[in-house]
């Protein structure tokens, strides 16, 4: 059987149906898990197991039996590990089918079908009784149901529901306690993902900067989105930010709900003395669970700076030093707004919960009035925008490059098409005199975002917003015709850095708008390849084979099924966040001319290079360069923003999310033979497609060991 699904193609803008299997859906949602990189972090596996030994021998010191829930058990891994400490009865539930028969599958392999019973239902719909899912209320509960925000999953209500239906009055809890902590931080380059500033270019024959886009009054103002900006802070440099105060323990959580009820709602105030002077911009924030009921046992999610196991080191550690997580990372929260203090000054943290998400505010003396509702955005900028896409319009590097190739092309004749998403670069080029500008947008969202600059630049005279179908533009509803086309290039749809090949095709069907001879910019894409070894990453996708004793090749063979049916062979990743070394050189994969029609034929780039690093070599990392002109000053890179070094970590631009290709076999380089890379880029302009294939040839043997 087989099921027909659509689908929006970011490059071609068209919607496309496509024949899946029928059960493309699960396995899509499989593969979306985060199943795998979470058994792949042994120290939530250890940690896990010791507070369950613990608890285990604490109810026996009581005299008790030990009858265990394990609420979500996924693999059934914490299952089995309660049955090897000595647990005498275990309940797992799973709701979601795929995986509970994943785990009962599991449970058989590993010889413990008949002492786990698996329930396949939501914990809140276990019925306990005689003849029922559970025979009695159990005195052990094991959970894992937390995100990057610990209660983002429903935490507090499969706790409360567990206490109050499942669980006897004396039951120990593994974690038994949660505890979230803050620290406020001054940083403008974190703020670049959340508030926009004006855009600036230095004066033609001065070295004063003037303001070229000002921002709207209602985006100067709006609180942002309380959205969760979930980060690696352990890869945040330094340098990016101050800290205005130590890490606080700001909310507090007995699983168990018998020292303290789990409240769906709470606000907390902690004061703290700033510790320099500057602006509050955001805080960060992470937690702990204590995995034992004496607290000995602590799993803390802390970025390296602040986590206990580096305590001693303070600041002098690394991310190297901790385990990496990619299914609970810290997270960023963004200030309605900022908050300038001097150092010394006594500031209250204002943090908040409901049942599912976090927000926080600064209070600076007990008689200031300030919220207390999670912000919302009012200025719709924060919701029609990604995170990523917010950086992009606030990164000095890009609008200096944008600036620079609206300047050399602007004149008062020009007639200006601007294609993409919120392009800024539309009011900058009304303002630096073109005779008229029009523009693309692809919502209403973003047509009312953009009518907001439009109007607070004064420059609604000379810029026109264009029905969201540019083809269906006549050129007599013009002032004349088009004579510079202008991409940054953006659009909502792009995931991976060559979906901008939209403006490709945009532009093309609407060559009946632009004059002979029109300039086009970008004028090329080149798309780049870099063999690496990634530290960490290639964890979401390797198999198991065990975790901590227990075998899992069925949970592996369901995963690499999902992922080989639903996922593509390259994902977006900012890379910025997942430390990669280069094992070779940037390979050019394949280069389009922008300013010519779209093919009719596929354009096929093939070629081979040699190894010459030193180490494992695990995924490519892809990327594009787009050429605004001829001239390499003015090349926007999605990719290293320094020269790579052979065996060295890459530098990635921090804006864009690259795409990474992760080898099913990884390969150790080695010098004395090293290995052949052939590789080879296919654009399909049917559709806009663009395969990839790479496979490494060792020079020893007579054979190709595919990896592809």
């Amino acid at each position: 059987m087989s099921v027909f699904t659509q689908q929006l193609n970011p490059i071609t803008g068209k919607l496309e149906w496509g024949i899946q299997p029928e059960d493309y859906d699960y396995k899509q949602e499989v593969a979306r898990s985060a199943y795998a990189d979470m058994l792949h972090d042994q120290e939530r596996n250890d940690k896990y197991y010791e507070g369950l030994r613990r608890s285990v021998a604490e109810l026996r010191s009581r005299g008790q039996e030990v009858n265990v829930l394990d609420i979500g058990t996924g693999t059934g891994l914490l299952s089995m590990m309660a049955v090897a400490c000595g647990a005498d009865s275990v309940t797992a539930c799973e709701a979601f089918y795929p995986m509970a028969e994943c785990a009962r599958k599991e449970l058989t392999a590993n010889g413990y079908a008949d002492k786990v019973r698996l329930v396949p239902k939501r914990s809140t719909e276990i019925e306990v009784g005689p003849g029922r899912d559970m025979e009695k209320r159990a005195n052990l509960l094991v959970a894992e149901v937390f995100d990057t925000e610990l209660i983002g999953e429903g935490a507090i209500d499969t706790y409360r529901h567990a206490r109050d239906v499942l669980l006897t009055e004396d039951a120990l809890l593994v974690p038994s306690e949660g505890t979230v902590y803050a620290q406020v931080v001054s940083s403008k380059m974190l703020q670049r993902w959340n508030r926009i500033q004006p855009v600036t270019r230095v004066k033609p024959g001065s070295k004063e900067e003037e303001v070229l886009v000002s921002v709207p009054p209602c985006v100067q103002q709006c609180p942002g989105a309380a959205a969760v900006h979930d980060l690696q802070l352990s890869q945040v440099p330094q340098e990016w930010f101050t800290p205005m105060s130590h890490p606080l323990p700001v909310f507090w959580f007995d699983w168990s709900g018998r020292q303290k009820d789990i409240p769906c709602d709470e606000t907390t105030r902690v004061k703290f003395k700033a510790l320099a002077s500057g602006d509050c911009d955001a805080v960060l924030m992470w937690w702990d669970l204590r995995m034992d009921q004496d607290g000995e046992v602590i799993l803390s999610c802390a970025p390296y700076w602040a986590h206990p196991d580096l305590a001693d080191r303070c600041w002098k550690g690394s991310s190297e030093d901790i385990p990496w997580r990619d299914h609970w990372m810290q997270a960023v929260y963004y200030l309605p707004q900022p908050r300038t203090v001097h150092q010394d000054t006594t500031l209250t943290l204002l943090s908040a919960h409901d049942e599912y998400s976090l927000w926080f505010n600064i209070q600076k003396d007990e008689s200031e009035d300030i919220s207390e509702e999670r912000p919302v955005c009012e200025c719709g900028i924060h919701i029609v925008n990604s995170r990523t896409r917010l950086g992009q319009l606030n990164d000095p590097g890009r609008l200096e490059i944008y600036v620079r190739v609206l300047e050399r092309y602007i004149n008062p004749d020009s007639v200006c098409l601007a294609l993409g998403d919120g392009c800024l670069m539309a009011v900058a080029a009304a303002k630096l005199g073109a005779r008229h500008v029009y523009l693309t947008e692809g919502s209403d969202a973003n047509r009312r975002v953009m009518q907001e600059f439009i109007t607070t630049n004064d420059v609604q005279h000379k810029v026109t917003i264009l029905s969201e179908d540019v083809c269906d533009t006549s050129v007599e509803q013009l002032v004349s015709p088009v004579t510079i086309t202008f991409s940054e290039p953006f659009f909502t749809t792009s995931l991976l850095p060559w979906h901008s090949l939209y403006c490709w095709y945009m532009r093309n069907s609407c060559l009946h708008l632009l004059e002979p001879g029109a300039i086009r910019t970008p004028g090329t894409i080149t798309i780049w390849g870099l063999p690496v070894q990634f530290r960490d990453l290639w964890k979401i996708r390797a198999p198991l084979h065990q975790c901590n004793g227990f075998k899992m090749d069925i949970f592996d063979k369901l995963i690499e099924s999902a992922c080989e049916e639903a996922d593509e062979r390259v994902e977006p990743q900012p890379l910025w966040e997942y430390p990669a070394k280069a094992r070779g050189q940037p390979i050019c994969l394949l280069t389009l001319d922008l300013t010519a029609t779209i093919p009719d034929s596929p354009v096929i780039c093939a070629d081979s290079v040699t190894l010459s690093g030193h180490g494992m070599v695990n995924g490519m990392a892809l990327w594009a360069d787009w050429h605004m002109t001829d001239q390499p000053e003015d090349i926007l890179t999605t990719g290293p923003t320094q020269p790579v070094v052979l065996d060295q970590y890459v530098s990635w631009d921090i804006y864009s999310r690259q795409g990474i290709y992760l080898f099913r076999q990884p390969m150790t380089i080695e010098k004395k033979m090293p290995p052949r890379l052939h590789h080879s880029a296919t654009f399909l302009p049917s559709d806009g497609t663009l395969v990839f294939d790479f496979q490494i040839q060792k020079l020893s043997e007579s054979d190709v060991h595919s990896v592809s």
